[in-house]
């Protein structure tokens, strides 16, 4: 299982890589993250349109006050860039976000968080039938690892179900 998972920084034989902690790092920011907007932010009665703006405006404060330190040189504004980050920013992470939120609020963290991990099992279909990319077995081990861990993970919470309304 780790061949597969630090495949990508080829550095199978040691978790200990730059990759590998930069991997268990993020998994851990995205764990703490789902339960803490569970906990504390969608069940508020807040709406899930108002918590991913406010969300992504905060976001767009932090960036630009770390923009003068990050040694960026100023972008050129061309219209189909500029568009291009419109469409991208609204539909792409706006509209995510909001439905993340409406995810977490009507099934849980749990349920939501596990939409993410299908997200590069949907990149690799679409790699494969629209860019004509390889599909290799390490690809289709992640494939596979990554659809066990979704249904043993929706098993559970229907186990646990059962046995509430079971009391």
């Amino acid at each position: 299982m780790t061949r597969v998972i630090f495949s990508l920084w080829e550095s199978a034989a040691e978790i200990a890589s730059w990759g590998g902690l930069a991997c268990l790092a993020a998994s851990a920011s995205y764990g703490l993250s789902y339960v803490y907007m569970g906990r504390y932010l969608t069940g508020r009665g807040i709406s899930p349109l108002v918590l991913s703006a406010s969300q992504l405006g905060a976001a767009t404060v932090l960036l630009a006050l770390a923009m003068p330190f990050a040694g960026l040189d100023a972008p050129e504004w061309r219209w189909d860039e500029v568009g291009s980050l419109l469409v991208l920013g609204a539909l792409g992470t706006g509209i995510a976000y909001v439905l993340n939120y409406r995810i977490i609020q009507d099934e849980g963290p749990t349920a939501a968080s596990v939409v993410t991990y299908l997200l590069p099992i949907v990149a690799v279909i679409l790699g494969w039938a629209v860019l004509n990319e390889a599909v290799t077995v390490a690809i289709l081990a992640g494939v596979v690892l990554v659809l066990g861990g979704v249904i043993l993970s929706k098993r559970t919470g229907r186990d646990r179900r059962s046995q509430e309304v079971a009391e």
